[in-house]
């Protein structure tokens, strides 16, 4: 019996037998062994809690380091662009893909003054329409006012029927009109514009690859004359250098495919355009004669 009652546990020691085991439970899920900010949540969840001002220490930290990277690169550019407007620097060159680059430049703008041309026959034409459908309606009143006189009657009618059989088959004219606006203006300030954003993004990425060019340049020079020890400043400006120059060539390949593609495009749109263009213009007059007889 006694062994039996040594077994059984008093109800204080079963209590603060359950209080620890509560107390243990509470600790290991209260007290997270790491924490996950909101405010930085690129941060690794191991790493050490912050205090605001510490966030605020650490968010300016970043701002000023940002600045002085962008003031740093733009700096750079500013140096080459002066420059290389005053020769005193020699420029990264393609001559092929630059003449290319200035055979756009002429050719869009080229493509601008047929644009507005073609606007300008656009609007001037519908206003052609609607005077002869002014003009046949005003022949035909007058030939309603006119009835004694079955000669002049007849021509009244036959020039109202001319003016409106025009402003009919003047319509689909028209239409053939815009249309080749429409197709010219996406042409124009669509795709070409594209491109010439591609070419800006390019001559960009060359300017800042001569910028550390120069600097890269300036560093093989004092390294030939030095003992050859390399410091933490030179390995930054190689690593620049090899950094710009990927991205310059590969802003330089994109070009070059946009510039191929921009062409065949533009030779297909035009191609078909002109043509139907072209059709436009001989259906309207060739119309106009058959129903006319003249």
């Amino acid at each position: 019996m006694s062994a039996s009652n040594s077994k059984i546990q008093s109800p204080s020691t079963s209590y603060s037998t359950l209080q620890t085991h509560l107390n243990s439970t509470d600790d290991t899920t209260s007290r997270p062994t790491s924490y996950v900010s909101l405010l930085d949540s690129h941060e690794t969840p191991d790493a050490p809690v912050l205090s605001f001002p510490q966030r605020a220490t650490l968010n300016w930290s970043r701002t000023l380091d940002t600045f002085r990277q962008w003031s740093s690169r733009t700096l750079k550019y500013t140096r080459q662009l002066f420059q290389e407007r005053l020769g005193q620097v020699n420029r990264t060159q393609d001559t092929e893909l630059e003449q290319k680059i200035q055979l756009l430049r002429e050719t869009k703008c080229h493509y601008e003054r047929i644009l507005n041309n073609a606007h300008q026959m656009s609007t001037c034409f519908a206003g052609l329409l609607k005077t002869q459908r002014s003009l046949g309606e005003s022949l035909n009143e007058l030939q309603r006012l006119s009835d004694t006189s079955e000669d002049l009657v007849d021509q009244l009618v036959r020039n109202s029927q001319c003016q409106k059989v025009l402003a009919l088959n003047g319509d689909s004219l028209l239409n053939s009109i815009n249309l080749f606006v429409d197709k010219l203006q996406t042409l124009t300030s669509r795709t070409m514009e594209d491109t010439l954003i591609s070419i800006k993004t390019y001559e960009n990425a060359r300017i800042e690859y001569d910028a550390c060019r120069y600097d890269y340049e300036l560093l093989l020079s004092r390294s030939h004359s030095s003992d050859g020890t390399v410091s933490s400043t030179d390995e930054h400006i190689q690593r620049q250098y090899e950094h710009f120059k990927q991205i310059y060539e590969k802003s330089k390949e994109n070009l070059e495919i946009k510039l191929k593609l921009l062409d065949e495009n533009r030779i297909q749109v035009m191609k078909q355009q002109l043509s139907l263009f072209h059709n436009a213009i001989g259906a309207y007059f060739s119309v106009n004669r058959q129903q006319l007889n003249l």
